[in-house]
């Protein structure tokens, strides 16, 4: 003979539920939320990971490319070259016929 009759059991978890109903919906649920949060955060720090790597390597290949064909800037020889272009003229730009 049982001491407890099966439909005890069955009564004893329905009012468990209906006294704390965090425990079956609540607990899941933040839990859930918790464990996706970190879940994405891992996921997004990867992806900016690997675009930044990208970055980089670009950029190193666009540095090694500027040294190459660099030549030093020297503001006092360009301005000397400016001046020395005396052949220009002022010319008026002829304005569309619809004004």
């Amino acid at each position: 003979m049982n001491p407890f009759p099966r439909k005890f059991y069955r009564k004893l978890k329905y009012e468990i539920i209906r006294q704390h109903p965090f425990t079956l919906f609540g607990l899941p649920m933040v839990l859930s939320l918790v464990v996706g949060s970190f879940a994405l955060s891992r996921l997004t720090q990867t992806r900016y990971d690997v675009h930044s790597n990208k970055a980089k390597k670009v950029e190193k290949e666009q540095i090694l490319k500027i040294d190459k064909d660099k030549r030093k800037f020297n503001a006092q020889e360009e301005y000397w070259r400016l001046q020395a272009n005396d052949d220009w003229e002022i010319k008026r730009v002829e304005r569309p016929k619809d004004e």
